[in-house]
């Protein structure tokens, strides 16, 4: 087998881009396989850094899965019928659920009904990746003794996914993605088995997955010049690990292979880091190793300990800022807590850098979406005070006129009616309370007009069907977001998030209306679900900055984005337990016992390969900052398992972890208040404003860090 590994320490793209030059290959010749797209991207980049920029047909580069269908077509490997859409399965999924009785599990809402259809939609993705021959079988015998009354109810409620969705498939005609996916992967591994090609074909950085990604990989390294290349493989792995070791995905897929230690070829030698982290991350049985003695490699490494999650942001952005300084350094901050993405970007913005955020936005956060949900939740209140002014206050609600006279109406409306006693519900208890104020009473029959839509449906005898909640949603919005000069499907649609908006909810309605009628109670949650797990790329923060753009070499990653990426300096921020690593949920329908017997993947490996992204960010830059508050949400956090055990080790080898002095160069920050008094001080102030600092601290916080630039003064926070 053709099987090759880099060690943790290398830039793993840069170092695969450099090999493939090597070899000497024709421009434009071959192919070579990436575990997600944003790193195939990356590796098109890696290739112009390697090659300084010099023009070139590169090979063709894609995602593992994104593999094109037409060759397998043409040569008749695969018969399988479409894929389902998401939102279409979804809603046939919630149909099913709101058919079942209550003592079955069945649910009264739709809103209830179609969160229940998206953990069945995982279940069964999970036993297609994993191949599963006999589900109903699997489940039948899952559970046996005292869990046997409670299991009976649930396999009453998996029915839906035994028995009653194959049915649907078979009807319509369609597959689920999984199964498709995992058959077009199944066929391009026979393919290349049975008709092995000439040209080279390479897979880099897949460190676990599914059989059938193993299968494929086995085909790959059969071939004649094929190449897997695995992302830091160690020498001697321990024996018996857990699936939350770094190694144990590695391992698996080895094993999946059908392969060895022995038979894979490394490129290149660890460094002092690598075995640094190896040790500290020995499985339990093995931590006997701690006392051998030894020097740790901790150069470049450091803490961060905020006190909390808003000083942790500031922290991270000044260090983001201060890598700047270093001309041609990239910085990244890799973090799965977006809510901690959303404070550093913030944060950078006040020195005018705009962070490329690759892993977005959720759809349901943006303006046009809290607008919607703003609408459905003041609607469903009767217009009660609270509900009505966060409506009536934000951004896109113009009611067809300015938006400067809305704001001033809605002002008018909350003197005049909504402080003290509490109106009578609805748009009549409104107009009662403004009922010797002419100019309150007309702009309440402008905001009247623009309801009318949903204010019809809230006065409806009885349930509705969801497609028309959504159509009148989206018909008040519409008018609520129009103004005097654009109309309102011109703000409401607009940039990334509108059009995406746009999008998901057009899928929506027409799954919608496979759903039963129903009360329209039910709207809120029901747009939340269907939002939820739709995100996007927003430009919001760019705008009046477009001649400047997203900065070049400042990042702000998932874990998924950040996947075999490599940075001069790199902060992995929000290093505390359920958040990274995150929590091992099994799901709502079986324990782990139940999930093994089955044959479903073990909630720990998840776990597994946070901890090889862990290790292999940790490692890849020269610069790396290890960041964890000391409070997030109010409650003390409780640091990573990998955090404690890095310090348990260099504890015991007389060695500490440096801390980072970012944490104090954020409680130099002015407070807000003090920020308008130093609106005009210059640079040079406020390098004498943190000179106390410098007798205190060996790294003080470098002036260019702290502020702008040389010739930019202080802005108010």
């Amino acid at each position: 087998m053709n099987l090759a590994t880099l060690p943790a320490d290398a830039a793993f793209l840069d170092e695969v881009a450099r090999r493939w030059l090597d070899r000497g290959f024709e421009p434009g010749e071959g192919l070579i396989l990436l575990p997600t797209r944003r790193s195939a991207r990356a590796l098109a980049e890696a290739f112009l850094r390697v090659s300084n920029g010099r023009p070139m047909l590169l090979p063709r580069i894609t995602a593992i899965g994104a593999l094109d269908e037409a060759p397998l077509a043409l040569a008749g490997a695969l018969d399988l019928p479409p894929a389902v859409g998401p939102m279409r399965r979804l809603a046939e999924l919630t149909r099913l659920i709101l058919m079942l009785p209550e003592e079955a599990g069945g649910v009264p809402g739709a809103d209830q009904a179609w969160r229940l259809a998206q953990e069945l939609a995982r279940l069964m993705d999970e036993a297609e990746r994993a191949e599963i021959a006999d589900l109903p079988g699997a489940l039948a015998e899952a559970a046996t003794g005292e869990l046997a009354q409670h299991w009976d109810i649930t396999l009453r409620f998996l029915d839906i996914v035994t028995r009653q969705w194959p049915l649907w498939l078979a009807a319509e005609g369609l597959a689920n993605p999984a199964q498709r996916q995992v058959a077009l992967l199944r066929a391009q591994a026979r393919m290349w088995r049975d008709q092995p090609v000439g040209t080279p074909v390479w897979v880099a950085g897949a460190s676990g997955g599914i059989p059938a990604v193993a299968a494929l990989l086995k085909a790959v390294a059969g071939l004649p010049r094929g190449l897997v290349i695995l992302p830091g493989l160690e020498r001697d792995p321990p024996e018996n690990v857990e699936a939350s070791h770094p190694q144990a995905g590695l391992l698996d897929l080895l094993a999946g292979m059908g392969a060895g230690l022995g038979d894979v070829v490394r490129w290149g030698e660890p460094g002092g880091r690598v075995r640094l982290f190896d040790l500290a991350l020995l499985p339990a049985h093995e931590l006997g190793r701690w006392r051998e003695r030894m020097t740790p490699e901790v150069a470049g490494l450091s803490r961060l300990e905020a006190a909390d999650e808003q000083e942790e942001a500031v922290a991270i952005a000044l260090i983001l800022r201060n890598a700047l300084e270093t001309p041609g350094a990239r910085s990244a901050l890799v973090t799965p807590d977006r809510q901690l993405a959303t404070r550093v970007a913030a944060e950078l913005l006040r020195w005018g850098i705009v962070a490329d955020d690759s892993a977005g936005e959720p759809l349901a956060h943006t303006p046009p979406g809290v607008f919607l949900r703003l609408l459905a939740e003041a609607v469903l209140a009767e217009l009660a005070p609270v509900a009505l002014l966060a409506l009536l206050k934000h951004p896109l609600c113009a009611a067809g006129m300015a938006p400067v006279a809305c704001r001033a109406g809605a002002r008018a409306l909350e003197l005049a009616c909504l402080r003290g006693p509490r109106p009578a519900p609805g748009i009549m208890g409104l107009r009662f309370a403004a009922t010797d104020l002419p100019q309150v009473k007309a702009f309440l029959t402008q905001i009247e007009t623009c309801l009318e839509p949903m204010l019809r449906l809230a006065t409806a005898a009885g349930p509705v069907p969801p497609a028309d909640m959504f159509l009148a949603l989206v018909a008040s919005a519409e008018a609520l977001a129009e103004t005097d000069e654009l109309s309102g499907p011109a703000r409401l649609w607009a940039r990334e998030e509108g059009e995406a908006l746009a999008e998901c909810l057009a899928g929506a309605l027409d799954a919608l209306t496979r759903l039963p009628d129903q009360r329209l109670s039910t709207l809120p949650g029901l747009l939340d679900a269907v939002l939820e797990p739709v995100s996007v790329r927003s430009r919001r923060a760019l705008r009046g900055r477009e001649a400047a753009g997203e900065h070049p070499r400042v990042f702000i990653w998932g874990l998924l984005e950040a996947r075999l990426q490599a940075v001069e300096v790199a902060v992995l921020g929000g290093l505390a337990e359920t958040m990274w690593p995150p929590a091992t949920d099994p799901g709502p329908w079986m324990s782990r016992p139940m999930r093994n017997s089955v044959g479903l993947p073990s909630p720990e490996e998840a776990v597994g390969q946070a901890a090889h992204d862990f290790v292999m960010t940790a490692c890849a830059a020269p610069v790396v900052v290890l960041s964890c508050p000391r409070r997030r949400d109010g409650a003390p956090a409780v640091p990573a398992r990998w955090l404690a055990r890095l310090g348990a080790y260099l504890e015991g080898q007389g060695v500490s972890l440096p801390a980072h002095p970012a944490a104090a160069w954020a409680r130099l920050r002015p407070s807000a208040n003090a920020s308008a008094k130093l609106a005009t001080r210059t640079v040079k102030a406020s390098q004498t404003a943190i000179a106390p600092m410098k007798a205190a601290d060996a790294s003080p916080c470098p002036p260019s860090a702290c502020t702008n630039s040389a010739a930019v003064t202080i802005v108010p926070i």
